[in-house]
């Protein structure tokens, strides 16, 4: 099964989003009036926000990663299970020699 993420403004309509939405907003606040730091306030409520949704996609990636390798491995299975039924039905044999054979 396929996961689709969320966009941001999705993720942003989530209890945790709005949660960490107001954390970042606090934090930029407090940063820029109460520390009077403009780049403290930035770095810590970017790193917040971005850095918590950046995990979320690497997450994600390596769901599909995942599943990827799964729908391969089903579809090699398939595809073995295939060859070897029709190696018994084969009613005649290759005179070849095969290299356990030799």
């Amino acid at each position: 099964m396929v996961h689709d993420p969320l966009s941001p403004r999705e993720a942003l309509r989530t209890r945790i989003g709005a949660v960490l939405a107001a954390v970042s907003l606090l934090a930029l606040v407090y940063g820029v009036l109460i520390v009077a730091e403009l780049l403290l306030g930035v770095l810590v409520a970017g790193s917040l926000s971005v850095g918590a949704y950046l995990w979320y996609r690497t997450f994600a990636v390596l769901d599909s990663v995942a599943d990827a390798a799964q729908r391969i491995a089903d579809a090699k299975e398939r595809e073995s299970g295939e060859t070897a039924d029709r190696d018994e039905s084969g009613a005649t044999r290759s005179n070849r020699l095969t290299e356990r054979e030799r």
